[in-house]
């Protein structure tokens, strides 16, 4: 058991370290797409998305990761399954959706505390910075059930899939980031406003990356938990 947890997270330690690497390097090009202006618009959309997200999972998949791993030593695999991870799916389903609307919805009033209570502030305006907070928002639809079905795989001991989706996410992100912006600035002759808005919309895409290749995991290993559950109901 105490290898099997080392390997685990010596993988989930590696899985981490790769995401952010690969979230420092994508900012060179994208940084010489957009420059200065566009880098601070980015960063004033992403600001708010952070702080909600936080928000919006409460530190709930860490729960649900120490509950399943709990009823799982005991071999209490039917709790597992139906009640922790349909109730805290629930949970982020609402939260996500609140997190978001709250976030959609003041959208102008956290772009004004941004540009320091003006309505303008180094070439940005309220109304750019609205937009790209609201294109960012759409990312808590998603990002919090991802978030649990990681913690529902880790407090199964296994780390593979959350470590994997990491770097999934953040490479799909990164590419429809990229690429993107620069179909809009070099191709499209476009305006920087709508590329950023569109970079940091890449964060619902990411996340469905990441979500997809966790499901895909869930097919893999589905079998041997539904037997798990079955012989823990036929010991009742």
């Amino acid at each position: 058991m105490s290898n099997k947890l080392l390997r685990g997270t010596l993988v989930l330690t590696i899985g981490t370290y790769l995401s952010r690497i690969l979230g420092m390097i994508y900012l060179i090009p994208f940084s010489a797409m957009v420059g200065a202006t566009g880098g601070a618009l980015f960063q004033y959309g992403y600001n708010q998305y952070t702080i909600f997200l936080s928000i919006a999972t409460l530190g709930f998949p860490t729960a649900v990761s120490k509950f399943v791993s709990k009823y799982n030593a005991i071999g209490d695999y039917e709790t597992t399954r139906k009640k922790m991870f349909r109730a805290g799916m629930s949970v982020m389903l609402v939260t996500g959706m609140i997190a978001f609307s709250i976030l959609y919805l003041s959208a102008p009033i956290f772009a004004k505390i941004q540009l320091g209570g003006s309505n303008e502030t180094g070439g940005l305006t309220v109304d750019q910075v609205v937009y790209v907070i609201r294109m960012v928002s759409l990312g808590l639809l998603v990002v919090p059930i991802m978030s649990l079905v990681r913690g529902f795989f880790q407090g199964h001991s296994m780390m593979g899939p959350t470590a994997v989706s990491q770097v999934i996410e953040q490479l799909v992100r990164i590419i429809f980031l990229l690429t993107a912006t620069f179909i809009i600035l070099k191709v499209l002759d476009g305006g920087l406003v709508i590329a950023v808005g569109y970079a940091t919309f890449a964060a619902l895409i990411g996340a469905f990356g990441g979500l997809f290749t966790l499901y895909l995991y869930w097919l893999k290993r589905k079998d041997r938990a539904l037997s798990h559950a079955a012989e823990y109901r036929r010991s009742l």
